[in-house]
């Protein structure tokens, strides 16, 4: 979303409000990053209701059944012994309100009360404002809207740094950076996986070996692995992986998404260095804001020739098409591709 001139953006304005204890009449809450969400929401519960009064100050609906009615006397009830009170609804999509909705939601929000917090949060639903309406139009001069995205490398770096240390340990910004390759970028999955190489370190200090003994991989970690170990010539542990994913009730066909789209960046990685692009060119191709990432793909596109990667995205492509138009028991089908790369990776070293 645009910011207008002189107005900040929506984390660092709801940062501001937290500080100095002056709050927007309405927040919109969105974005893929849940543990931020639900920490700026408990924030905002903290110093909006006193928790004495939070049986009166505190209203919280599901946007599903939510009635006009419902929000009408929320919003008009006055708070109890407080200045204000907080009025979360969660997944009620605003920019395509129910039909009872249609002619009273722009009023009910222009001209919200001093004393009303209201926040809609976004869970299920996607939660993007629709900047056509009226709605938008209306809302757009005093709400607050804040996008919770995936937090940049760095910042997750030296968030787990943090993390890490509260549990009294160290983390070096190296092996914070692989944990991150490891495990994904989901904060509130991450905090549960530092919680686990924390205990598992008998040194008070987490190090590459007790990341991978303790904690979970996601999906393009093992795919990394995956294709990893067919560069390497070991296609039995390539169809090991397979089989474990599929145990692990992946999808078959998401899974092999995943293996295309990482050979893809693999092609993209080796382009990129035929070129001499650079770090930050390599992170724009492949749709990737680690540095780490970048640096690993590039590692391994290097151990493979450009002739191969050709022959590969081309299987992987006609594998892609069979798996999704055909009865047929995918898994043979994917470890059939990933027999034919073996056997095309085998003959171009002879």
């Amino acid at each position: 979303m645009a910011v207008e001139k002189g107005k900040p953006a929506g984390r660092t304005r709801l940062t501001r409000d937290l500080k100095d204890g002056t709050f927007s009449s309405l927040y919109i809450f969105s974005g893929e990053e849940t543990y931020l969400k639900e920490y700026y929401l408990n924030e905002l519960k903290k110093q909006v209701v006193e928790p004495a009064f939070a049986d009166f100050n505190l209203i919280e609906f599901e946007g599903k059944g939510l009635t006009p009615e419902q929000l009408s006397e929320a919003i008009d009830s006055y708070p109890a012994m407080a200045e204000k009170k907080l009025i979360i609804v969660r997944d009620f999509d605003l920019f395509k309100p129910p039909a009872a909705f249609a002619d009273v939601l722009l009023e009910q929000l222009s001209d919200l009360p001093e004393y009303v917090c209201l926040v809609f949060y976004y869970d299920i639903l996607e939660g993007k404002p629709d900047k056509r309406t009226k709605l938008y139009k209306a809302l757009e001069k005093n709400a607050c809207f804040v996008e919770f995205s995936h937090l940049e490398e760095r910042e997750l770096v030296a968030w787990i740094e943090r993390q890490v240390r509260a549990l009294g340990c160290t983390i070096t910004p190296d092996n914070a950076a692989y944990m991150i390759f490891l495990c994904g970028n989901s904060m509130t999955n991450l905090s549960g996986e530092i919680e686990k190489a924390a205990s598992h370190s008998t040194t008070g200090e987490i190090q590459k070996y007790n990341i991978d003994s303790v904690c979970s991989p996601v999906l393009d970690a093992v795919v990394f692995d995956l294709t990893d170990a067919i560069t390497a010539g070991k296609f039995d542990r390539a169809v090991a992986l397979v089989g474990e994913l599929i145990a692990q009730k992946n999808n078959e066909v998401m899974i092999f998404t995943t293996i295309t789209r990482h050979i893809q960046r693999l092609y993209a990685a080796k382009l990129c260095d035929t070129a001499r692009g650079g770090e930050k060119v390599l992170m724009e191709m492949i749709g990737s804001k680690s540095p780490y990432y970048a640096r690993q793909i590039q590692n391994a596109a290097r151990r493979v020739s450009l002739e191969w990667l050709r022959i590969a995205a081309s299987e992987c492509a006609k594998t892609d098409t069979a798996l999704k138009s055909s009865a047929a028991d995918k898994q043979k089908q994917i470890e059939l591709c990933l027999l034919t790369l073996a056997s095309a990776l085998k003959e171009g070293r002879k």
